[in-house]
């Protein structure tokens, strides 16, 4: 529609020079000289002159009402193009937001049974603890049964404590992308109420 119009225009644009181009060799036409003889042909010829003028002013006038009015159509094609863009990067942004914000309750879920793990396990370390595993497993070597149990309750340990330190990096990432999309988010509304105002 935009490329029509922009041909439109051209096209009209030419028809004015030509219009002008008629304009400006009329009066010279008016001022070429005349003999008695010529008087009546050259009466006759000026009046088609004159009516060619009016013709041609007329055309004028109108080929400029037609081009205002197609500027005017233009620009509402360009500003509603423009509001649609805004609107569509607007609408990008807010669902990115929403996928942020179902990824942050995802990670918490996740979150929140590690860290109950690693509680347990904190607790698990405790002598006592270790004790009262150990009490009813019967072995020849206590003190090498106990160490083996204290080492695997470490290894777990550690290997639950790096899920929920990826976890936590996740989560300050996600956090951080949250942050950038919002300000875009708030920068489009602006952009997008200034466009609506033009």
């Amino acid at each position: 529609m935009r490329k029509t119009l922009a041909r439109t225009l051209s096209n009209y644009l030419s028809l004015l020079t030509v219009a002008t181009a008629i304009m400006a060799a009329s009066p010279h036409v008016n001022a070429a000289p005349q003999t008695n003889s010529e008087n009546q042909s050259t009466s006759t010829s000026q009046s088609a002159v004159g009516q060619s003028c009016e013709d041609v002013r007329s055309n004028l006038q109108r080929l400029n009402q037609e081009m205002a009015r197609l500027r005017r159509r233009l620009a509402e094609l360009e500003k509603d193009r423009q509001i649609n863009t805004i609107q569509d990067m607007l609408t990008k942004e807010e669902q990115r937001g929403e996928g942020l914000q179902l990824h942050l309750i995802e990670i918490a879920e996740k979150e929140e049974p590690l860290q109950a793990r690693i509680d347990q396990l904190n607790q698990n370390m405790k002598p006592e603890r270790i004790e009262n595993i150990m009490s009813g497993v019967g072995s020849v070597h206590p003190e090498e049964a106990r160490e083996e149990l204290r080492r695997r309750i470490i290894t777990e340990r550690s290997r639950v404590q790096m899920q929920l330190e990826l976890l936590r990096q996740d989560k300050m990432r996600t956090l951080a992308s949250l942050r950038t999309t919002d300000e875009a988010i708030q920068r489009l509304k602006i952009k997008l109420t200034d466009a609506i105002k033009q």
